[in-house]
Parts: structure tokens; sequence; C-alpha cells
């Protein structure tokens, strides 16, 4: 049986942002990183069927909230994927975190955090994961009857604030993210579906639930998730 998520905290930039914390009684604790933008709605429910499948396993895990997402009160458009990374570092400092479960974009957010031993579910680019916001704009734009393109875009990205898929990111963090290379770090585990070619220390079976319509979940996969995080940690 699984304990109810609380809500804990960290400091960072003179302000408090919120992190969900499932089974903080227990002494071998991760944080979870999440993905980025819209994947994060999405797969929100998966993260916390993870938290809850790791609990069971006799692991704890903090779930925080980046600057300029779910309950932060700092408007995306004045962060910047530095201010993620400091974030994520302080958070880390600041609840003792020597183990990160990063999924898919959030890996580009704990690049600074070399010391760290990191477990990476389907890491992307930042340049993917935009060329991916852009071709959905252009596609908006079209059905209301508007004629943008990924170039128009891009250059209007680059000069100020742009709303792409429901966000409203400032140039600093496009232009950032539009470079960001996915880290090689020397302690990592990446893991990726059974269905993506790309190189990885293992597979599991389950859905891409990033590229859903809806926000969903999957339960096999988020128990076989949580078994190899735990797997790992004993390792």
């Amino acid at each position: 049986m699984t304990s109810a998520p609380a809500f804990v905290s960290y400091e960072f930039a003179d302000r408090k942002e919120f992190c969900l914390s499932v089974g903080g009684q227990l002494s071998r604790r991760i944080m979870l990183v999440p993905p980025l933008f819209d994947e994060m709605n999405r797969m929100r429910k998966m993260l916390v069927d993870v938290m809850q499948a790791l609990e069971t396993l006799e692991v704890g895990s903090i779930l925080p909230d980046l600057p300029g997402t779910n309950e932060s009160l700092v408007p995306l458009e004045d962060v910047t994927l530095t201010d993620w990374q400091k974030a994520i570092e302080a958070c880390a400092q600041q609840h003792e975190i020597s183990h990160i479960a990063s999924f898919r974009g959030a890996a580009l957010t704990v690049a600074n955090l070399r010391q760290i031993d990191h477990w990476i579910f389907c890491p992307v680019k930042g340049a993917t994961i935009l060329r991916t916001m852009l071709r959905t704009r252009v596609a908006a734009d079209k059905e209301s009857g508007g004629n943008t393109s990924l170039a128009g875009l891009t250059a209007e990205a680059e000069s100020g604030p742009i709303e792409l898929a429901g966000n409203n990111l400032g140039s600093a963090l496009f232009t950032e993210l539009n470079a960001a290379e996915l880290p090689d770090l020397e302690n990592q585990r990446i893991v990726r579906l059974e269905s993506d070619n790309k190189p990885g220390d293992a597979q599991i079976s389950g859905s891409a639930l990033w590229l859903r319509a809806e926000p969903d979940d999957d339960p096999a996969m988020s128990a076989a998730i949580a078994q190899d995080i735990a797997n790992w940690l004993d390792r």
C-alpha cells in the first residue's frame, strides 16, 4: 500500500518551488525530473504512477516543478534553460539527492550535475522538441487561415516571446534549447522503448505517451520503469 503524495519545496532565486513527494520516510530516495512543455502534461499521470510503484519497492521520490511550470509563480517567458539547470541543482542539494531519473527533455536540465548518478528515459534534444512545437504552431495557424512558416516562427522566437503549444517561451529559452545537446554524463543509464532503435543501455515495452493527443497512462510501463530504477539503485 502506498502513502498519500505530499508537497515539499525547494528554494531557488529567493522563491519557493513545489515538489510532489511520495515515500518521504524511506531511506532510498530519487528525484524524478519531468519532461518539458506539453510532454510534461501528457506524462504527469505516468510519473506519479512511477513514484507510487517505487514506494512499493521501498524507494522514495520527489518530482519538482521547474520554474515557470505547474504551480510556479514565475512567468515561463522569463525563464531560461540555465535557470532550469540551476533550479534542479538547488533542489538536489537541498534534498540531498544522489540519484536522478530524467524523462525526455529533462535530460537537458541535469547537465551540470555530473557528480550525481543519472537514469535517463528516452532523452531528446532541445531542437527536436522545439521543431515539433513549431510544426504544431504552423499547422494550427494554417487551420485558422494564417500563413506562418518554420523559418518565420524561428526568427520571431529569436527576437522575442512566442507562443508554442500553449507555452509562452522567451527568446533566451528558445535559443538555449535550440542549441542544447544531450549531456554525456559519467554515471548514466539510458533506457528507451523497445520501438526506439537509438543507442541505450536497456529497453522496456511501453507507449510513447508524449505523442498522445491527451494525457494518458501505461500502468505496465510505469511498473517496468520503477523496477528498472530500483534495480539500478541496488547495483
